[in-house]
């Protein structure tokens, strides 16, 4: 079978999951989630794009229901121009999933200008956004995290450039290409680019100045969004030098180096094996080695689909588990970070490593995050012991593997 069957496969694969947590009105559609029972407006906006993207290539015809989830989106939108991101004690505001909701929509609006979707919310999103810009080019990343976070900088940028192009606005266009030098500018020297800049901010004690193996994939998936609209060879060249510190860090089997990756919360996501497609594609076509891990990407996505959904991650056995125990201490002092708290992020790669073998189908909330203090103030908003379904993960897959279909049908 060939690369453009077996992801297309898989994509069918998911999206049947997703589709069986949808919620369909007269009026409009979005996603819900059984596990973690929270609407996410991000979630939706990536089930959309992905449903556009396959609409485009005659791979299903599901018109009527993106019209009605860009709806749901619309009516979703602050009076601020914001999208909210939610989790299951939060829910405001946030430059990620603005960028993200304002890029689907732009997507729907560009494959389906009958719909005539108002410019004014694709203006009111990219105000809001230039309104999180807390230094050149560095975008507070939501009203929760107000850290520069690269990833963030590069959402913003994507949607920017794509929508000052499109409107001709000068404004938005500096604005991605400062989003873009900030995350050049901050580039370690091997190729890897660091979580966030290097200053600690609110609310976390520490910095995030750190490689992860997850959001190199997902800031390299987003320049490339970038590429399209400027021409910049310092933005050719970090986007190279980063896709091979991925290929670096990827094992002949597919699986990832983890030892490598510092973000303890972002360790062993599984989305991120369908991130490297695109991004190699784009890339390193020709490179062998590139397109062997492309394949060997998609079977290890492949295991870990959980009733047609991905599950959160990577899944572990005895073996695995034993390897990750004696590989915590180096995963776990990555960074300048005093010793005790090198020591507190080893002990949570020993969580994370026993968590990721229990598959569940709901969340079982760790007692790492049972207060609003200490090493919690260091995890992400959702911290479980046990491996479930997730629908976070699933969209984003389904984002990046149907931009995959797209790359392979125009070669």
């Amino acid at each position: 079978m060939n690369l453009f069957d077996e992801t297309s496969n898989i994509t069918k694969q998911l999206l049947d999951g997703v589709m069986k947590q949808l919620t369909v009105t007269d009026e409009d559609a979005f996603v819900s989630d059984d596990v973690t029972k929270v609407i996410r407006t991000r979630i939706t906006a990536e089930i959309c794009s992905t449903l556009v993207k396959l609409h485009s290539l005659k791979i299903s015809d599901n018109q009527l229901l993106i019209k009605k989830m860009a709806k749901w989106l619309i009516d979703n939108q602050n009076s601020n121009g914001s999208w909210n991101e939610t989790h299951l004690h939060y829910n405001q505001p946030s430059t990620v999933f603005t960028s993200i909701c304002a890029l689907s929509l732009l997507e729907v609006s560009e494959s389906f200008p009958e719909f005539n979707i108002n410019e004014e919310i694709f203006h009111n999103a990219a105000k809001f956004i230039l309104d999180q810009e807390i230094d050149f080019g560095a975008y507070k990343k939501s009203e929760l995290v107000h850290a520069d976070i690269l990833n963030a900088d590069a959402m913003a940028a994507a949607f920017l450039l794509k929508f000052g192009n499109k409107s001709s606005n000068e404004n938005y266009i500096k604005a991605g290409e400062r989003a873009i030098a900030n995350i050049c500018l901050h580039q370690f020297i091997d190729g890897a680019y660091p979580y966030s800049g290097p200053k600690r901010a609110y609310p976390y004690k520490y910095h995030f100045y750190i490689p992860c193996i997850h959001y190199q994939a997902v800031t390299l998936y987003y320049l490339i969004k970038s590429a399209h609209y400027i021409k910049s060879e310092s933005l050719q060249h970090s986007i190279l030098s980063g896709a091979k510190w991925l290929l670096k860090n990827q094992k002949d089997n597919g699986y990832f180096q983890w030892k490598n990756s510092g973000l303890n919360f972002a360790l062993y996501l599984s989305a991120t094996y369908a991130f490297v497609l695109p991004i190699y594609q784009n890339l390193l076509s020709d490179d062998t080695n590139a397109t062997k891990l492309m394949r060997e990407s998609l079977n290890v996505l492949k295991e870990q689909i959980f009733d047609n959904i991905l599950l959160r991650w990577e899944k572990g056995n005895s073996k695995s588990v034993i390897v990750g125990f004696f590989e915590a201490r180096k995963g776990g002092s990555i960074g300048e970070y005093p010793s005790i708290f090198k020591f507190m992020r080893i002990l949570h790669r020993f969580h994370r490593e026993i968590s990721r073998m229990k598959i569940s189908n709901h969340i079982t909330p760790s007692k790492l995050i049972s207060r609003p203090t200490g090493y919690s103030a260091y995890l992400g908003h959702v911290e479980s012991s046990t491996n479930h379904p997730d629908l976070y993960m699933t969209s984003e897959a389904l984002d990046a593997l149907s931009t995959s279909l797209q790359i392979m049908s125009e070669k």
